[in-house]
Order: C-alpha cells, then sequence, then structure tokens
C-alpha cells in the first residue's frame, strides 16, 4: 500500500514538472517579438575625367614669332615652338581645364619649372650668351583674369577644381624688356625644360 502511494506521488511530482516546464515555454513564447529590417540599395555610374578642354591661339608681342603651333589633347599639351628676337617679346596661350567626372578634384602636385638656356655650340661665348638670357626669362601659368576664385594669381598645390567646373589659364613665357645691349647674347640660344606637370587628385 505503501509503495503504491510513492508511485502516485513520482507520477505526481513528474506531471507537475512537465506541467511547469510548458508553462514556462508559454510564457517565454508570449513576449517574443520578431523585428525586420527591409531595404534596397544600388550603385550609381559615376567617373573621374579632368582634361584640357581649350587651347587658345598664341598671343605674341614684340617680335615674337610662333614657329610651331601646340597639339592639344585631354591630357597634354606639346611641341609649341616660338623665337624671340628681341628684348620684350613674349608668347601666351589661354588654357582651360575642366573637370568633368563625378567627384571633385584639388591639385597635389604643380611643377612649374625654370627654364633651361644652352648657347650655341662651338662659339665662345655659348655659356655667357646662356646665362644673360636665361636671366631675363619668366616662364609662368596663372588663372585668367576671368576665373572668379583665383583670377591673375598663380597655380598651385591646393587649388580647386568641383565636379563640372572649369578653370581658364594662361600660360607665358616673357623675355624681360631692357635697353642695356651688352645683355645681348652674341649668338642663338635655345630654351628648354619647358614642361609643366599638374597631378589632379580627388578632394
Amino acid at each position: 500500500m505503501n509503495n503504491n502511494n510513492g508511485r502516485e506521488m513520482k507520477i505526481l511530482v513528474v506531471a507537475a514538472l512537465i506541467i511547469s516546464i510548458v508553462a514556462i515555454g508559454i510564457g517565454f513564447a508570449a513576449f517574443s517579438e520578431t523585428l525586420t529590417i527591409n531595404g534596397n540599395a544600388s550603385v550609381q555610374t559615376s567617373s573621374w575625367k579632368v582634361k584640357f578642354s581649350h587651347l587658345g591661339d598664341a598671343t605674341l608681342t614684340g617680335t615674337a614669332a610662333e614657329v610651331t603651333k601646340p597639339t592639344l589633347s585631354d591630357t597634354t599639351i606639346e611641341t609649341y615652338n616660338v623665337t624671340f628676337r628681341t628684348p620684350g617679346d613674349s608668347v601666351s596661350y589661354k588654357i582651360k581645364v575642366s573637370n568633368t567626372g563625378s567627384y571633385n578634384a584639388k591639385i597635389t602636385t604643380a611643377t612649374i619649372p625654370v627654364p633651361t638656356c644652352t648657347g650655341k655650340s662651338g662659339e665662345t661665348t655659348a655659356e655667357a650668351d646662356a646665362g644673360k638670357v636665361c636671366d631675363k626669362l619668366t616662364y609662368t601659368l596663372v588663372y585668367d583674369t576671368d576665373d572668379t576664385q583665383s583670377a591673375g594669381q598663380a597655380v598651385q598645390v591646393g587649388d580647386t577644381l568641383n565636379a563640372g567646373e572649369t578653370r581658364p589659364m594662361v600660360l607665358t613665357l616673357k623675355y624681360a624688356d631692357f635697353t642695356d645691349a651688352t645683355l645681348l647674347p652674341a649668338a642663338d640660344v635655345s630654351i628648354s625644360n619647358l614642361g609643366i606637370t599638374l597631378v589632379y587628385s580627388q578632394a
């Protein structure tokens, strides 16, 4: 009789545990919630493009003459050749640089060299002639007068070129004006090292 009572007690205890576990499960289920986030995204087409967009005709002063016109591509202006004959001669070219891409740009490198002069081979005055000419040369790249940000100022590192923007520049090589005949070269002098490099990077 006692054994039967013991078995009945164990069954009741097990049944009570099962009922309590089920009750706990139902309790936790009653406090659950599903949260959902939905959305869509896309990547639109973009581009990087900074280029030369215009090269004007030579503006000559004094007796300067254009021997060879420069050629223009998106990234290069080259092969121009001019001759100076008297003090005060100069040549200028109007240039436009455009940002036709999607990103703002700025100049991170601007290399504007000092011209190199070489006297005529075989002449005893070649070295002196080269010095006389180079002392009187100036080579500049500045923003044109109609530039809204830096009119007349030198092109330099940090200058910006925003997407869709065009900035006008002027490239000038000038032989200074003077009246002292002793400063004239005795023979022809060639001028080189006129290559300018501008590197635009994302701003």
